[in-house]
Formats: structure tokens, sequence, C-alpha cells
């Protein structure tokens, strides 16, 4: 989403149940998560920085095998 910020403010403006307020996060994200009229969670996402996973405490791990014609599942 390209801003958290303005789609939040949108979303009250039209009565939405605020859950958690626009909050940016140690893995590089803005979010919030907002209920609406019909109760349903949503939960808004924007990426604002490009943040190592070893920066926040994780660590890069190698991607899966890509899958090939004939492997089982």
């Amino acid at each position: 989403m390209p801003d958290v910020d303005a789609a939040f403010a949108r979303a009250c403006d039209h009565g939405t149940v605020v859950l958690e307020g626009p909050v940016d996060r140690e893995y590089g994200e803005r979010d919030c998560t907002i209920e609406d009229l019909a109760s349903r969670r949503w939960q808004l996402a924007q990426a604002v920085a490009d943040v190592a996973p070893e920066e926040f405490g994780c660590e890069t791990v190698s991607p899966w095998p890509a899958y090939q014609p004939g492997d089982r599942v």
C-alpha cells in the first residue's frame, strides 16, 4: 500500500473501529489494524525501509529449493 496514513484516515472518516493505529515496525513496515462495519479485520501495511533480518534479531536463510517437475510433494 503506498500510503498507510492516508488509507487509515479515510477508513476513520467512514466509521472504522481502530484496533491499532499506524506504527513503524523494526522490520521496515508501517502498519495499522482496523475493523470495518461488518466486523472484518484489516491490516494495512506499507514498506518504509529495507531492513536486513539480522538488524531486528532474525537471520537470513536459504530459500526453499525450487520445485522440479517429477518431484514428489
